[in-house]
């Protein structure tokens, strides 16, 4: 009689990491993806699209990759996803803590706005000794008051924002493997472009910044298309198209289209 040999069948775990196999489930989400950010004349857009996978599958169509860290400072990322949001939730607790130690203690008078911190010096007439003094010869106490306009400017600036990126990708590059493009807008520089790199090198572009696996594709068509000080309309064209001949070419992106202006 014959017998029939069976194979020994292998760990589920071995079968889904083999080399073979392109679904590894260990393998990290990534944004392969394609980001931009173009200076203009009167601010700085940031683009990318929307597509997240996991080696050959696709993850998310429409997953959010910028991500807003101040009402004046966007960022783009790229890179394993997991690493970027983490450090992306980091970078906001920095920033609420820089504008909490910028925002001024004091008074504030209704209607009242000034640019910078004005020490007012107002006398106050000291009742009590008003009313056992007979000479009329009032004491009085002086006080300085600090006035400060609500609409002060306490956000931090982009800069700061961008060195604090550096630093945190620098002193983890051996396990965290993300870049980003921080746009932004202060009082101190204007409009400003930061390329942070996955090894924690910083960049400050004057005209525009890409990265991604869909970058390659674009950068002769930027290097062409762009000029100094366009305008809104042309930068808007600009980046948009940037961001379509990326997803046509580069497999690893793909979906919509978001683009932010500051």
């Amino acid at each position: 009689m014959a017998t029939a040999n069976y194979l020994p069948m292998r760990p589920l775990e071995e079968k889904l990491t083999s080399n073979n196999n392109m679904y590894d489930i260990r393998t990290p989400v990534s944004d392969g993806t394609t980001i931009i950010g173009i200076i203009y004349e009167d601010g700085v857009m940031l683009a990318c699209d929307t597509r997240t996978s996991s080696r050959t599958f696709v993850v998310h169509k429409c997953s959010r990759k910028i991500n807003r860290i101040n009402e004046n400072i966007y960022v783009c990322r790229s890179g394993a996803s997991a690493h970027s949001q983490k450090v992306i939730e980091i970078i906001k607790y920095y920033c609420l803590s820089i504008k909490t130690e910028n925002r001024k203690k004091g008074r504030y008078v209704e209607n009242e706005t000034v640019d910078d911190d004005i020490n007012d010096e107002y006398i106050d007439i000291d009742i009590i000794n008003n009313t056992n003094n007979n000479n009329n010869n009032n004491m009085i106490t002086k006080h300085k008051y600090v006035y400060v306009d609500k609409n002060m400017d306490v956000n931090p600036l982009v800069e700061n924002i961008a060195n604090i990126t550096k630093n945190i990708l620098y002193d983890n590059n051996h396990f965290l493997s993300c870049g980003l493009i921080f746009g932004g807008y202060d009082k101190k520089k204007k409009q400003q472009l930061y390329s942070v790199n996955l090894n924690g090198s910083i960049i400050q572009q004057y005209d525009y910044a890409v990265s991604g696996s869909g970058s390659i594709y674009i950068l002769s068509y930027l290097q062409d298309k762009y000029k100094k000080n366009m305008t809104k309309r042309e930068c808007f064209d600009l980046i948009l198209n940037s961001v379509k001949y990326a997803i046509h070419n580069d497999n690893s992106s793909g979906g919509l289209v978001r683009i932010v202006n500051i």
